[in-house]
């Protein structure tokens, strides 16, 4: 009589061990490794699944985001040729080619190519990342806040 591992004379079952295949607890290290390397590969083709899934996501809203940055441009270029922005003239102009120096870098470029461009931009300035991402915290925090 077999035992419930091993599947045999189980009512209902149709459970037969695969040659070659790890069937217990009593295969030690060997069934461990299998079951490390099977977690490995599940974690990899999930991580594959859901960076393509955010890089569809991301084509499918880069156009809205163009809109929106090109519209915050012709704003700010229409604040900056008013005569009491003369002061800060400069600031808006410099931040009206950044913008459309973004904009433009976002409807040319694929999504892999500004995630490449991202990830170079972090290794070179950690620690503008990190204060970056503080100051965007800070402003979400401020403006979800209830």
């Amino acid at each position: 009589m077999g035992s419930v591992l091993e599947g045999s004379n189980v009512q209902g079952s149709n459970y037969s061990p695969r040659t070659g295949v790890a069937t217990g607890v009593s295969d030690g290290p060997h069934s461990a490794g299998g079951i490390a390397q099977a977690g490995k590969e599940q974690v990899k083709h999930l991580g594959g699944v859901a960076r393509d899934r955010v890089i569809s996501q991301v084509d499918s809203r880069k156009g809205e985001l163009v809109k929106g940055i090109q519209g915050l441009v012709s704003s700010l270029e229409t604040v900056a040729n008013n005569d009491e922005a003369a002061i800060a003239r400069p600031l808006l102009t410099s931040a009206v080619g950044l913008l459309r120096k973004t904009s433009d870098r976002l409807e040319n470029g694929t999504t892999e190519e500004l995630l490449a461009d991202a990830q170079e931009q972090v290794r070179q300035r950690p620690g503008l990342f990190v204060v970056g991402c503080v100051a965007v915290g800070f402003a979400l925090g401020r403006f979800i806040k209830v």
